[in-house]
């Protein structure tokens, strides 16, 4: 069994086994040898706490690496410093994965890792090189996110010192950096600039310099620093690397107000940045200090003049016309934001900002925007069937709903503007050359129909008056003994028939026809066209 024990220098060359007392072995019956890599690693921590600054490591005693398993000879890689750990080694989020993977950085590759893929791998003792961006987003995403995994890969980098910090306060290797790095409003050649150089090159002293890594004409971040206080300000490009090492060399974020710079005199203006670690500069006739007077530090035209800037975009430039909001305040706008972020109200003819609420107004062959709050007062109407406003001279009411629509949305009919939903459902015509056939015949129903039930009329008023006339007769017969029988009895058909009215000879109508006529008005009525 595989015995392992705990190493310290005795010289700058070799190693030898110590006891649990801090003794080199072997002394006494002090224990020097454990059974299992993890006694002696815990021995190992309990020596570190008395001795905290010793340089300790486990190593296997009397046997070859090859008669213990994978997982305890990684970690007798780790111990004895043939793996270097990964910055996030001692991660609660990387330790429940360590006895899997035992991740380190690559020693074939540089800037990459290495691990154990699986178990099997392990026994064949191949590890897998990887990139660490990779790696992390492969098996920690849960854990970290896109800025984290950043952050470490930017650790790593740092600990391999792939990137060396420069600091200059030469005037050319500043502009150099600025026109080929990152990109900023001062990352462009100086011909770009109002002033006769590039505005940048007044970082170069006294007070500060230029930090940055990668190479001159291609820069991968940078900053403003102040060296004597070892002040840095914003970071442009890669932010994490270029923090890492500021903050390794002892820098701080700050500001550059009471900083001195270079007092470049261009015509009756200097030569200044856009600065955003300061603020105005003032000129004591040798140098230009940040933050102490009232040059202008905030333009970005390189020069430091009392320059118009857009109240939109906030850049320097030119005004070019008035733009209005619906509260009824203005302002002036430079030309690119009064293209790009203005609509033209066709009601107040004017051009208000985008941010404002517009309705479009559709016209045939044409359309309005107008804003919302003056859109009927532009005499649109809303369209609720085509969810659209229109001009109104494009629609009309319809005149059984009385809701808008369009002109081409409805039909005339019989004098009416009618919509779909109260037109008359059709049926079809026999003629079809007669229009609206199916209506004329409606009317023409109704018509005789109201003809009858007036003739029913009259047939049941003439029935009533034989009625009552034959009962009061039977009445006053019913009260003198005398009376004689009279003409014409109930059970007499002929004396009913000849008692029922004026035309005796008009024969009865039917059942069906009266159920008929009975459904129907007593008079004729009226109907308007569009009925």
């Amino acid at each position: 069994m595989a015995q392992f024990q705990i190493l310290c220098p005795h010289s700058d060359t070799e190693w030898r086994p110590i006891t649990i007392e801090f003794c080199f072995a072997p002394t006494g019956d002090q224990q020097y040898l454990w059974p299992p890599f993890e006694d002696a690693e815990a021995a190992r921590q309990q020596l570190l706490l008395r001795v905290p600054d010793a340089r300790l490591r486990v190593a296997l005693a009397g046997a070859n690496i090859g008669d213990v398993d994978w997982q305890v000879r990684e970690k007798l890689r780790f111990a004895d410093g043939s793996y270097e750990p990964t910055p996030w080694h001692d991660e609660p989020w990387y330790q429940a994965k360590h006895d899997e993977h035992f991740c380190h950085i690559s020693t074939e590759q540089a800037g990459k890792i290495a691990f154990t893929e699986n178990s099997a791998k392990g026994q064949l003792d191949r590890q897998l090189v990887m990139s660490p961006g990779r790696y992390l987003h492969r098996f920690f995403s849960n854990d970290l996110d896109n800025n984290a995994i950043e952050g470490w890969c930017a650790r790593l980098s740092v600990q391999l010192q792939e990137d060396a910090l420069k600091i200059t306060q030469d005037a050319d290797e500043i502009e150099d950096v600025y026109v080929g790095g990152p990109s900023s409003c001062m990352a462009h050649d100086a011909s770009d600039f109002e002033s006769f150089c590039h505005p940048a090159r007044i970082y170069a002293g006294p007070d500060t310099a230029l930090a940055y890594i990668g190479a001159r004409e291609d820069a991968r971040a940078r900053s403003v620093v102040w060296p004597e206080r070892k002040i840095h300000t914003s970071i442009y490009g890669d932010v994490s690397r270029l923090k890492l090492l500021l903050e390794a060399a002892g820098y701080r974020e700050g500001g550059l107000n009471g900083a001195r710079v270079r007092r470049i005199v261009d015509g009756d203006s200097f030569v200044v940045p856009y600065i955003d670690a300061g603020g105005d500069l003032a000129d004591d006739g040798e140098y230009l200090i940040i933050g102490r007077g009232n040059i202008p530090s905030e333009n970005t035209n390189g020069l430091g003049d009392q320059c118009w800037y857009c109240p939109r975009c906030d850049h320097s430039s030119t005004a070019h016309d008035t733009v209005y909001y619906s509260d009824g305040s203005s302002e002036e706008w430079c030309y690119g934001c009064f293209t790009d972020r203005t609509i033209f109200c066709a009601y107040n003819e004017c051009s208000y900002s985008n941010a404002e609420t517009f309705v479009t107004v559709l016209a045939d062959d044409d359309e309005h925007d107008v804003l919302e709050r003056d859109v009927e007062a532009f005499g649109a109407v809303y369209l609720e069937d085509r969810g659209e406003w229109w001009v109104s001279g494009c629609c009309r009411r319809c005149d059984a709903s009385g809701d808008w629509f369009h002109l081409d949305d409805l039909t005339e009919y019989h004098g009416e503007w009618l919509c779909d939903d109260h037109l008359p459902e059709p049926f079809d015509d026999d003629d079809p050359s007669l229009v609206n056939a199916h209506v004329l015949a409606l009317h023409r129903f109704r018509d005789e129909m109201a003809a009858i039930a007036v003739e029913v009329a009259k047939w049941q008023a003439a029935g009533n008056r034989a009625r009552d006339e034959r009962l009061k007769r039977e009445r006053e017969d019913a009260g003198s003994p005398q009376s004689e029988t009279p003409h014409g009895t109930a059970c007499d058909p002929e004396s009913d028939a000849a008692s029922s009215g004026d035309h005796p000879d008009r024969p009865p109508l039917s059942e069906d026809l009266l159920h008929l006529v009975a459904a129907q008005p007593a008079t004729a009525t009226a109907h308007p066209a569009g009925a």
